[in-house]
């Protein structure tokens, strides 16, 4: 049994990455998936945005994007997790720490025994993910 699986959502899959990752180029504009740096997913024809769910450890992680995955494999691949508090800083966008996806990620996905396998079924379901927009 797989370890993912990839839903569709009639309307925009906000994630808990979704406010990191994807920036609006000009506040408070109408909803536009092309107003965003790097560009939310867009509509894949006849069934509505691509959510990928994976499963770990008992907990379901959400993405709606190829962003997403990226930057998650990129913080969660170092030996030695970044704090929140400098990720947040990066966003510049007033939000504390605490409400960081860093700083809400169950306890038990954050050893990096935990980690390198996370990352490892994550890069398998990037690229099936990543096949839904062909």
């Amino acid at each position: 049994m797989k370890k993912y699986e990839i839903t569709f959502s009639t309307l925009y899959p906000e994630t808990p990455l979704t406010f990191w990752v994807h920036v609006p180029k000009v506040k408070g504009a109408a909803f536009d998936v092309n107003n965003y740096e790097p560009p939310l997913s867009r509509l894949v024809g006849g069934k509505g945005f691509p959510v990928l769910r994976l499963y770990f450890l008992g907990i379901e992680l959400r993405f709606s994007s190829l962003h997403e995955i990226s930057h998650f494999t990129d913080v969660l691949d170092q030996k030695n997790l970044p704090t929140s508090i400098s990720l947040s800083l990066k966003r510049n966008a007033g939000v504390g720490p605490n409400g960081h996806w860093l700083s809400r990620l169950p306890a038990k996905l954050k050893p990096w025994k935990q980690r390198v396998k996370l990352v490892q079924l994550l890069k398998l379901a990037k690229a099936d993910f990543a096949s839904v927009f062909l």
